[in-house]
């Protein structure tokens, strides 16, 4: 029972590295288009999720089809533990898939920490570098303190 509610804990994470990963692209086509143009183009759920309509002007490039393949096997993943999670049977094979997708978001998101905290840092109007610095490097910190965590509590703690 505690490996079911682990695994969970750990998908709830590998959504909030997607988030985190899906942030940067919203970040970079509000930086080329206007909202108005956002809003006209991005009218469906699928648009707005994906950025189909501009992609081709903000020039996602590769990182259009690694959000699409990002969502969808983040999906998956989450329907396997939702359907068999609780058997003894597919824990072995489940423990094995979160932990690769929890490295490979996890450092994903370690890499996208840094434009996290750049845009955190002008909300709050920090201009002292030596500030920023310290923020960015406290984010990228606590996103691989996150996947280290879950390897040695999956990998140690949990038989």
């Amino acid at each position: 029972m505690y490996f079911y509610f682990g695994e969970i804990a750990a998908l709830a994470v590998c959504w909030l590295f997607y988030c985190e990963f899906r942030w940067v692209l919203e970040r970079k086509m509000h930086k080329v288009c206007s909202n108005e143009f956002i809003s006209k183009r991005c009218v469906t759920f699928s648009d707005k999720l994906f950025f189909t309509p501009v992609s081709g002007k903000v020039n996602f490039g590769l990182l259009y089809y690694i959000n699409i393949v990002m969502f969808f096997a983040v999906l998956i993943l989450s329907l396997l533990h939702l359907i068999l999670g609780w058997s003894t049977w597919f824990q072995p094979f489940i423990r094995i898939v979160t932990t690769v997708f929890m490295i490979i978001l996890g450092f994903t998101g370690a890499a996208c920490s840094a434009g996290s905290s750049d845009e955190i840092c002008t909300e709050r109007n920090i201009a002292d570098k030596k500030q920023i610095r310290m923020i960015q490097i406290g984010v990228f910190a606590s996103e691989i303190i996150v996947v280290l965590m879950y390897l040695y509590i999956a990998w140690v703690y949990i038989p």
